[in-house]
């Protein structure tokens, strides 16, 4: 763990360093900034890895059930994968004609979790030209009411060793070709995957050839959804998705122009608001300020009524945090404060935070790091 979090750390110290040294050739300067920005990305991977398996060592992460429709399932996948299959100009396939019993019961988030760690491994690993899929397969379970249902993500990329086989699932593990040094990686994808799939009684198994792919046999043990809980399972749908982290996926559009909306920004941390206030001025909002939740609270009352647009809420602050500032403002006695958009702004980034966060009576939350693409798609979604 320490190896590989000194590398992409040593990356962004040496690379800013130099920049520091080369500020007036901006072609330079400009290669210091795309590789501290590739690192930084790499090192924020390998942190919520690390948090993952924590999580789960500890025996924080809970399996929390409900009904889900497995097509919609496989399509939702797709659309967050498709983009970097075609970036690399794979041909991705997901194949669901084998799914005889479309409503079950199980986790959602951790079963996206599983398949799109397997698949994107899968978009990883195989070259430009290439095939990824997965296929859904569905047999008769031994318990009753119950169906055997397997997901096969398979690619034609570089393959694995036998003897990688054998330790794929270890923390850390990556196989060592010159290959696959090329290609960044934490290593504990797969280590998480496992245990997430033991953590709810399915299983997983590996076969691969060097050279000619690799194959991963996902099987899990789903309830059948009764009626009662199929037609439930849309309205359960319709709440979660009130209320997600912001898509990040889209360019961002630098030719943004707010400069008829006020935005309140509430930020404990000093560097951290002059980076957001400097990301958000790009959109020629009017921005205003507060260090804590009570001062945001405080200037929400003392405001006229609309005169927000949006309020981007922090979470851990002094004084009044992030969920009772938000509680406060929209019991006030005033008819805006129902409908302004708050959005969490935290790097409290689990699923558990997203759900406090909606519970509080925010609309959305947006994880830190954050950048100029996120804050414009946040902005375009709500302004």
């Amino acid at each position: 763990m320490s190896h590989d979090i000194r590398t992409p750390m040593n990356a962004i110290i040496g690379f800013t360093s130099l920049a520091g040294t080369h500020i007036d050739d901006r072609d330079f300067l400009q290669d210091c900034i795309k590789k501290i920005a590739i690192s930084s990305n790499h090192l924020l991977s390998l942190i919520n890895d690390v948090l993952d398996m924590s999580r789960i060592e500890s025996g924080r992460v809970k399996i929390e059930e409900k009904p889900i429709h497995l097509p919609t399932i496989m399509h939702n996948l797709r659309n967050v994968l498709n983009a970097d299959a075609e970036a690399k100009r794979l041909n991705f396939m997901v194949d669901t004609t084998d799914i005889t019993y479309e409503n079950v019961v199980c986790d959602k988030l951790r079963l996206d979790q599983v398949l799109i760690n397997c698949v994107s491994n899968s978009i990883k690993y195989t070259a430009p030209g290439g095939k990824v899929g997965i296929k859904v397969v569905q047999s008769p379970d031994e318990k009753p009411n119950y169906v055997k249902t397997e997901f096969i993500v398979y690619d034609t990329g570089i393959g694995m060793s036998d003897e990688f086989v054998a330790h794929i699932f270890e923390p850390f593990s990556r196989e060592e070709t010159s290959t696959v040094n090329g290609i960044q990686g934490t290593g504990l994808g797969m280590s998480i995957t496992k245990n997430i799939l033991d953590l709810m009684g399915g299983t997983i198994s590996v076969n691969s050839k060097q050279g000619v792919g690799t194959t991963f046999n996902i099987a899990l043990s789903f309830r059948v959804s009764t009626e009662a809980e199929a037609a439930s399972q849309f309205e359960v749908g319709a709440i979660s998705s009130d209320i997600s982290t912001v898509d990040t996926s889209a360019d961002g559009n630098s030719a943004l122009d707010y400069s008829d909306k006020k935005i309140l920004l509430v930020e404990d941390n000093d560097l951290n608001r002059e980076i957001a206030v400097a990301v958000l001025e790009e959109t020629k909002a009017k921005i205003e300020e507060a260090e804590n939740g009570k001062v945001a609270l405080d200037m929400v009352k003392t405001s006229p009524e609309g005169y927000y647009d949006l309020i981007l809420m922090d979470i851990q602050m002094p004084v009044m945090d992030g969920y009772t500032a938000t509680r406060e403002i929209r019991s006030l006695d005033r008819k805006d404060v129902k409908k302004i958009p708050i959005v969490a702004v935290s790097a409290n980034a689990f699923e558990e935070d997203v759900i406090h966060s909606k519970e509080a009576g925010m609309n959305d939350h947006l994880a830190k790091p954050f950048n100029q693409t996120k804050i414009e798609n946040m902005l375009s979604k709500y302004l």
